[in-house]
């Protein structure tokens, strides 16, 4: 059975956006079973969630992230609750250069 393409959110289009603008490669709407992971940068071995303003159920996203660093080509989680591009755009430049430190 051939599911419709996923419609992403704003705040998903927005990431992906900022992605391209740093020249960062990632796939979108990665597996990981159980799980399905927003964005994930296999260079950085990062994950990107876009959780947008409210965020999720933290006990269940705990659990989620716990499970997903079991996973060895993840070594973190870079969640976005940020929903304008210049604050998204800051968020993911902060995070990403906390790799290089």
């Amino acid at each position: 059975m051939n599911l419709p393409p996923k419609e992403y959110t704003k705040q998903e289009n927005i990431i992906a956006d900022c992605l391209d603008e740093f020249g960062i490669r990632y796939s979108q709407q990665t597996s990981f079973p159980p799980y399905t992971v927003d964005f994930y940068v296999s260079e950085i071995q990062r994950v990107v969630e876009a959780d947008g303003v409210y965020g999720h159920n933290i006990k269940r996203d705990r659990k989620r992230d716990e499970d997903l660093k079991e996973y060895p080509e993840i070594e973190g989680i870079i969640h976005i609750t940020e929903t304008t591009k210049k604050d998204i755009k800051d968020k993911l430049w902060l995070e990403l250069n906390k790799l290089n430190q």
